[in-house]
């Protein structure tokens, strides 16, 4: 971290904070933690920070992570799939790294083998599967520096004109979701909510 050290946020800067703020715990709380060592980087880092969790996010952004999506939340749009990307994120760093080659390995983790055991409408907050306030830490703390909101994004996109790298889209998959996904379809996938 580049506040008063020289470093910049790298990736390993990046996952200490991510499993620094407590899987399992309150998704508030640990947006509160996160937002505390947020409010301590400089912008530039702040901007790192963003890009790691976009670059993340990405890995588990195909057609097959959405149906595991679907399948988990009982159907599953836009917004809500990036709070489910977030939350994958918030998983940390290996079980991001498992999941995003094999979505269907999402049966292992505890998190989700305690929702399939109950309704959604039985799910507390703090269990659902979304980490929304990861998923805009980095622009809650450029705005609370009194800065445009909006400018974070124009300050990220005059980065990545100038990086020149391309950006990673989501990456299709005409597999069926039934036999990609055979263990959390026999968890989730048969299951009618009234």
């Amino acid at each position: 971290m580049r506040s008063g050290t020289g470093a910049c946020m790298d990736i390993d800067g990046f996952w200490a904070v991510i499993e620094g703020s407590g899987r399992g715990t309150d998704p508030m709380e640990r947006g509160e933690r996160i937002e505390r060592v947020l409010a301590g980087l400089s912008v530039e880092d702040l901007l790192d920070f963003h890009d790691h969790l976009d670059e993340q996010m990405s890995r588990v952004s195909g057609d097959l992570m959405g149906e595991a999506a679907t399948l988990i939340l009982c159907g599953c749009g836009d917004d809500s799939f990036f709070r489910f990307q977030a939350w994958l994120v918030g998983l940390g760093r290996d079980t991001l790294g498992r999941v995003a080659g094999d979505p269907d390995l999402l049966a292992d983790e505890p998190e989700v083998r305690r929702l399939a055991e109950r309704h959604p409408r039985d799910w507390t907050n703090e269990e659902y599967p979304w980490f929304e306030e990861l998923e805009f830490a980095a622009v809650h703390e450029y705005e609370r520096r009194e800065l445009d909101p909006g400018d974070i994004y124009h300050a990220l996109r005059a980065r990545h004109d100038a990086d020149a790298t391309p950006r990673r889209d989501r990456e299709s998959d005409d597999r069926d979701p039934d036999e990609a996904l055979p263990r959390l379809t026999a968890m989730f996938g048969g299951r009618i909510w009234d």
